[in-house]
């Protein structure tokens, strides 16, 4: 018996449910023909020129990838050297590239970015697949910044607020967070684990929340950190439900260089 074949169109449908692919959604294919028989699967978190090369050199046959290629949410049209020169990579690019964004954050299931970074983590608890987990052991804002160095995430964790009241709750505001994160001054969650904020607005409140004693603390990973074990996960989980094709993950690292690393 012949192994079942699947076109790129096919495989989405089936990650993202096809009812759901007639809906307003970023979740598209952005290029080449979504009829195309694949055998080798990439999946990222951002396709940088880096991450496309890799792709080209691998042979795939499909590029999964969580953030857009050219720096627009919503593939606006832009205009710019940088942009032109990875519209100008794209071009040679023969693979279809086709964005998981706003499902993965919002299926049928638990938001798979998130479970992605609980379990790159090893974070034992109760996830209620959204906002919300609930540690088996309270942990605090320095622990947990630790364990986000330690599991790779990024060489450089930032705190804000109380770095050593032990968490019961923590609440999730990964990748962009945005103004989402206001909930969590007017929730009794200690802790909270963030990806991009702005500074001026959410994080010096933060500092202010610790002079005036409050017990409320950040972990800020920044964006690429605290989504891509997400990405990293759907890999495994293509790989198990999928066994004919060829599947791997492309990091993309983290977005700065610092002083001390090489």
């Amino acid at each position: 018996m012949s192994e079942q074949q699947w076109t790129a169109q096919q495989l989405m449908e089936k990650l993202i449910g096809k009812e759901r692919m007639q809906t307003q959604t970023v979740d598209t294919c952005k290029r080449g023909d979504p009829d195309r028989i694949v055998r080798k699967v990439g999946t990222c978190l951002t396709p940088t020129a880096d991450v496309l090369r890799a792709c080209k050199a691998w042979g795939a046959d499909l590029l999964i990838t969580h953030e857009p290629c050219v720096y627009d949410h919503l593939d606006n049209p832009r205009e710019d050297p940088v942009t032109d020169a990875k519209r100008a990579l794209l071009d040679t690019c023969d693979f279809v590239i086709w964005r998981f964004h706003d499902y993965i954050h919002a299926g049928d299931g638990p938001d798979g970015i998130h479970t992605g970074f609980l379990n790159k983590l090893g974070l034992k608890g109760r996830y209620d697949g959204s906002r919300y987990f609930i540690p088996d052991e309270p942990i605090t804002a320095l622990e947990l910044a630790k364990k986000a160095e330690e599991a790779g995430l990024t060489l450089h964790a930032r705190i804000a607020g109380k770095r050593d009241v032990p968490a019961k709750k923590i609440m999730l505001f990964l990748g962009a967070c945005g103004g989402a994160v206001d909930a969590f001054l007017h929730d009794d969650a200690q802790l909270a684990v963030l990806g991009e904020v702005c500074e001026w607005r959410n994080v010096e409140q933060m500092r202010d929340a610790e002079q005036f004693g409050i017990d409320k603390s950040y972990v800020v990973l920044g964006h690429g950190a605290s989504e891509y074990p997400g990405m990293e996960q759907l890999a495994d989980r293509i790989r198990a439900e999928f066994p004919p094709l060829e599947v791997k993950y492309f990091h993309c690292g983290d977005i700065y260089t610092y002083t001390d690393s090489e």
